[in-house]
């Protein structure tokens, strides 16, 4: 591998994918908790009311909110760890097609493979 600018022969592979994968990751995993969260909120206090019917007024009302607080919980979970394994692959792609990869120790140019 040579310098495009200089043509010289010492060059270092630069590896930002760790980097890339961690804060991907952080970053949609923390989107998935909250977006999982609103949704099994909701999804859990319907399910909840409706089961809590059968009890009426004070059951709908116990039901809807141990509901809403076990949807937030799974959901939240779950779209967590999808977002955290999303994030992962994305600052892979990001640091393969954006980021330099090589780096001119004579001249200081960063470069791409050809």
């Amino acid at each position: 591998m040579l310098c495009p600018k200089c043509h010289a022969s010492e060059v270092e592979a630069r590896d930002h994918e760790q980097r890339l994968k961690t804060v991907g990751g952080v970053m949609l995993g923390s989107a998935g908790v909250a977006a999982g969260a609103v949704g099994g909120a909701a999804a859990g206090a319907s399910t909840g009311a409706a089961i809590g019917t059968l009890a009426g007024p004070l059951g709908i009302i116990t039901c809807a909110t141990i509901g809403t607080f076990v949807g937030a919980i799974s959901a939240g979970v779950t779209g967590g760890f999808l977002g955290r394994r999303v994030g992962h692959k994305a600052g892979t792609v990001v640091d393969k097609n954006v980021f330099f990869d090589y780096k001119c120790l004579q001249c200081g140019h960063r470069f791409n493979a050809a």
